[in-house]
């Protein structure tokens, strides 16, 4: 059973790469498109990361936040963001799919349907995001060989926190409808608040920030296990990750067969 239970999922980390390359191949046809996309992008990160940077140069501490913490947070969360969309980049088109029938293309497929949805395509900018947050937390924060396998686990997390939240939010669209633009929106606030110091945050709407919009599991806990590790800790971030995708999971499980039941319902018709 345990055998059988690895080999799947060998097979699907195998099925997630040889997409990501093939993605990326196809983007690589269009190169000075694609070379731009990642240079605009790669601006407009490391302008807002300019803006923390001299804001903190101005006042070098606040509420315990320092010009580092920054970085690494703009870094963790935008390496995240850049590895989820480059990989799973499809995944915020499933409202689209599910309200123009285009799930039938994936459910005749062997392989899980989910995950070939969600790797069905990329997004050229999200290159941009991975080469700032890299080259901003090695050059401006300088880790040691320990933090930088760190760094890479919690972006790897953290990637997978921001493919479920946008699979949750789309899969809506089964119960309810068109939900593509409330799901750029929400998806879009979750970004937002993932780059700012969590200590500005306080009450309900802290604790909003650690379920319906999980920005705190995105950027604090990243940062506090950077800073000071914890093992406990960690293991509250990788069994959020869980939950998060466990529910993302169900939700489309669950709307797919509504949407298969409607399918039979109109094949009867």
């Amino acid at each position: 059973m345990a055998m059988s239970w690895l080999k799947r999922c060998v097979s699907e980390v195998s099925l997630i790469y040889a997409y990501t390359i093939a993605n990326t191949q196809a983007a690589l046809e269009y190169r000075s498109a694609f070379i731009v996309q990642v240079v605009a992008m790669l601006a407009n990160d490391s302008l807002w990361l300019f803006f923390w940077w001299n804001y903190f140069q101005q006042f070098p501490l606040v509420n315990g936040w320092q010009g580092s913490d920054i970085v690494i947070l703009w870094a963790v969360s935008a390496c995240g963001f850049g590895i989820s969309v480059a990989i799973f980049g499809n995944a915020r088109q499933i409202s689209a799919l599910v309200m123009n029938g285009g799930l039938d293309a994936y459910l005749g497929m062997p392989r899980y349907a989910l995950i070939h949805v969600c790797i069905a395509a990329t997004d050229p900018t999200a290159w941009g995001d991975i080469i700032f947050a890299i080259g901003a937390y090695l050059l401006l924060v300088r880790p040691d060989i320990g933090h930088i396998g760190l760094f890479i686990l919690l972006v790897l997390l953290v990637s997978l926190i921001y493919t479920a939240f946008m699979v949750l939010l789309n899969s809506l669209a089964f119960f309810l409808g068109n939900t593509e633009g409330m799901a750029q929106q929400l998806f879009g606030a979750l970004i937002s608040f993932s780059t700012y110091p969590m200590d500005i945050f306080n009450g309900f709407v802290r604790v909003l920030l650690f379920t319906v919009l999980p920005a705190g599991f995105i950027s604090f806990v990243p940062l506090q296990l950077l800073r000071h590790f914890s093992w406990s800790l960690l293991g509250i971030l990788i069994s959020a990750v869980a939950i998060f995708i466990l529910a993302a999971a169900g939700l489309f499980e669950a709307g797919l067969r509504r949407y298969e039941s409607g399918n039979l319902m109109g094949s009867q018709m």
